[in-house]
């Protein structure tokens, strides 16, 4: 199996190791263009900090289109990438790539609750900013309703499930439904 197949085939298994290079790699390549993206318009943001220029002003500079577009077509890149190397490792665990709406999508529907919440917390957060510039004490922070604890609460399971079929056990041994062993012949 060629890097190509590897990146971006929904066919065929992988085994661990492969899956666990797929994810080093893509840290490295990910903080490296974050680095190369960011060098685009860095000096701009560190102008916005020190008040010497406005975000009107970023966003009007030529520099800052190809931050977006780079940024926006790298991470679809990635995505699909991900995409591609999870289902070849479901596959080695004989599940097909339906599992990965239960391992990625249900658990960011189950945030939804904890999204809605988000502008309570924000303006929480604004409450404590004005009670410290006028050296009051903080206000008490908001009980999270039980909705968004449950949410956060099963989310969290269903990653830690994510985590424990796609990183931690075995492959099927020999052959499955969706190909050869990819450790046949490997002690």
């Amino acid at each position: 199996m060629g890097i190509g197949h590897y990146l971006f085939s929904f066919s065929g298994r992988i085994n661990r190791a492969k899956q666990w290079a797929g994810i080093l790699v893509g840290l490295v390549f990910a903080i490296l263009i974050s680095v190369l993206l960011g060098g685009t318009i860095g000096s701009a943001v560190i102008a916005l900090t020190q008040g010497k220029t406005t975000v009107d002003a970023i966003k009007a500079m030529p520099q800052f289109l190809t931050f977006e577009v780079g940024a926006c077509a790298l991470y679809l890149l990635g995505f699909y990438v991900g995409i591609a190397i999870a289902t070849k490792r479901l596959h080695d665990r004989n599940k097909s790539a339906w599992w990965l709406l239960v391992f990625f999508a249900l658990p960011l529907i189950l945030q939804i609750p904890a999204l809605q919440f988000l502008p309570t917390l924000f303006a929480h957060l604004a409450d404590v900013m004005r009670a410290a510039r006028d050296h009051l004490p903080p206000p008490a922070l908001p009980v999270e309703p039980p909705l968004v604890v449950i949410g956060r609460g099963a989310a969290t399971i269903i990653g830690l499930w994510a985590f424990v079929e796609l990183y931690i056990l075995r492959g099927t041994v020999g052959d499955n439904r969706f190909g050869p062993d990819p450790l046949a012949g490997k002690s």
